[in-house]
């Protein structure tokens, strides 16, 4: 007899509805940003009036020419964002990655997209006070 599924926790899934799908989002975050820059990563951000915050996530051949780390790149982009969209201001998020990252481990890129989201989070809200 086949086991039952694991239970999910929807809590940490990122949803359809939490992603940027379309140029036209990504040209609106670019047109109307907050912008801070890392060794690996660019964030830029707009506030968003929706109940979530989105991300868009761009990894270009100049980054690597291997499908393989830039899928991994975005993948360790996605479960930084997951686990850290709790503590941000709704807001709509681009992370672009920049060439060097290719080569770093995984723990260095959590460490500076760790950094990254705090830093966005405080210039996107003092800019939405002001």
């Amino acid at each position: 007899m086949p086991q039952a599924a694991a239970p999910r926790n929807t809590q940490y899934e990122l949803g359809r509805h939490q992603k940027l799908l379309n140029g036209a989002q990504f040209r609106t975050v670019f047109n109307r940003r907050v912008s801070t820059h890392g060794k690996y990563f660019s964030f830029h951000a707009v506030a968003n009036n929706l109940e979530d915050s989105r991300i868009g996530i761009t990894v270009s051949k100049k980054v690597s020419k291997r499908a393989v780390q830039r899928n991994r790149i975005k993948r360790q982009i996605r479960e930084s964002f997951r686990h850290n969209r709790h503590k941000l201001s709704t807001m709509d998020l681009v992370v672009v990655s920049k060439p060097g990252g290719a080569e770093q481990g995984n723990k260095s890129l959590r460490a500076e997209l760790d950094i990254l989201w705090l830093k966005v989070n405080r210039k996107c809200e003092k800019f939405q006070q002001s």
